[in-house]
């Protein structure tokens, strides 16, 4: 892949002011330019080349060089980036392991956009980089300290803050609650395990449970989760035991979280969310029936912890920003 070299244009000289933030999924990076005030300056999204590290690193730097572009600056004025990414993530040295949906088994990615930039760069998990995020969008509504970010995408994962300390784990594993065996006997994980919340919940594992059982008038290739719960909400006996399944884990999953970590918020993203409203009721219907079970429950799952993120606010490219700021090491990388 060819990195690209349109001319850059500059509003001040060369003033170093701009903090850049890369939220890098296994299929598009998408790339934000702020300025110290953290003031958008540009946005842009593209697809991730993974067929090869340095195919990756030029999908990496080409979405760095043309959210310069929009933002019309240099890369001399960049002070920080941050980047979220899937996998096993070293936040002191910048190296990222087991990184499957990239085809990166180790690599040193905060050293590598570093020395192509020279620039300080952080690097942390995507999800908990989203939690990050979505602790800042929470503190500009309603201010919490502890909160769950729980997304539930092409993987499923959770970020979580307590009193404002991101926790990350002994090995940077925190949060992969994905990979939680709720079926036994259920179907192979990508993790090489059976039964695991992904495995069930996920928007790949939507669809395939959908294609076996729904006749859908577009193309197999084409169908996603939405289309799923599309049908269920026109009535489709097959989508609405599958969208009932999937809610039913996905509330053992908020209770799992509420109850372990005694969060003032779970928020609901990631992909399989922009089914809005018919993917949010169901799961508040779920938990509503274990509030009638104790009056543990009732006081611990109350309807008001559970959001959804907003349309529009992308968590974990503000999360990277946010993780350029110093302020922000110090308080929620703790």
């Amino acid at each position: 892949m060819k990195i690209a070299t349109a001319p850059l244009r500059s509003t001040n000289g060369s003033s170093r002011d701009l903090l850049i933030g890369l939220d890098i999924g296994g299929t598009k990076i998408e790339a934000l330019a702020v300025d110290q005030n953290f003031i958008t300056l540009g946005r842009f999204n593209h697809l991730t080349d993974t067929s090869s590290p340095e195919n990756f690193i030029a999908s990496v730097t080409d979405a760095i060089y043309q959210v310069l572009n929009q933002a019309h600056a240099m890369p001399s004025q960049i002070i920080g980036i941050g980047i979220g990414i899937p996998g096993q993530v070293n936040e002191k040295t910048g190296e990222v392991r087991l990184a499957a949906n990239l085809n990166l088994t180790t690599y040193p990615l905060g050293e590598t956009i570093s020395a192509i930039f020279n620039v300080p760069t952080s690097i942390e998990n995507d999800v908990r980089l989203a939690a990050i995020g979505i602790y800042h969008w929470q503190k500009m509504n309603k201010p919490v300290e502890s909160i769950a970010y729980l997304s539930i995408g092409t993987g499923v994962a959770a970020g979580v803050i307590i009193n404002g300390r991101l926790l990350r784990g002994s090995h940077g594993m925190a949060g992969e609650i994905g990979h939680i065996t709720v079926d036994p006997n259920g179907v192979l994980c990508n993790c090489g395990a059976r039964g695991c919340l992904e495995a069930i919940v996920s928007g790949p594992a939507i669809v395939q449970q959908a294609i076996n059982a729904i006749q859908f008038n577009i193309p197999l290739n084409e169908v996603h989760a939405g289309h799923v719960y599309r049908a269920a909400a026109d009535r489709n006996p097959s989508a609405q035991v599958i969208v009932q399944r999937v809610s039913d884990n996905i509330s053992r999953a908020i209770q799992w979280l509420i109850m372990t970590y005694d969060v003032d918020r779970v928020v609901l993203g990631g992909g399989v969310s922009g089914a809005g409203t018919a993917f949010l009721t169901p799961i508040l219907s779920a938990l509503a029936n274990y509030r009638a079970q104790s009056d543990l429950f009732a006081a611990m799952l109350q309807e008001s912890k559970i959001v959804l993120l907003p349309t529009g606010y992308n968590a974990g490219t503000w999360g990277a920003v946010y993780l350029t700021n110093e302020g922000d090491r110090q308080l929620i990388k703790g």
